[in-house]
């Protein structure tokens, strides 16, 4: 008989476990989630080597119940991100071109390169310049 262990402290790519949510499925590629307080959400997590011969996370995010045909909510999905990639990661959210589009339910995915957690983009953060418009005041801000 083979025993397979799990740490079910852990996500798949090692970020402690999240309060209120719960393993419902093993796959050989990662793990289902499911919150288990307040709305709820699943969560599936995979990395797998892609065409560029990098470990990409992969978060693949859904609304259950009575809330499943909607797409989750930008706060939904920002703590998912949180919990599930990590604030020291960057990732993605794509828009395919039409061709390249696959869409099975409500479902959003994250993207996120392991093997470069600062991110593959480069960087568009820069300082804008811009009036108040209560004030007059020129000031400056650091965007995106």
């Amino acid at each position: 008989m083979i025993t397979t262990e799990y740490d079910d402290s852990k996500t798949w790519s090692g970020l402690p476990a999240p309060d209120g949510w719960m393993i419902v499925e093993r796959r050989a590629d990662g793990l289902m989630w499911v919150r288990t307080v307040s709305n709820p959400i699943s969560v599936i997590e995979d990395i797998t080597v892609k065409e560029d011969g990098k470990h990409w996370l992969h978060v693949s995010v859904a609304r259950q119940g009575k809330h499943k045909n909607q797409l989750p909510t930008y706060e939904e999905i920002n703590l998912i991100r949180k919990l599930f990639i990590g604030d020291h990661r960057e990732c993605y959210h794509i828009f395919p071109p039409k061709e390249r589009w696959v869409n099975f339910a409500n479902v959003l995915h994250l993207w996120s390169c392991l093997d470069e957690p600062d991110g593959v983009l480069p960087r568009f953060e820069g300082l804008v310049e811009f009036q108040d418009v209560r004030t007059g005041e020129r000031l400056q801000k650091l965007s995106v």
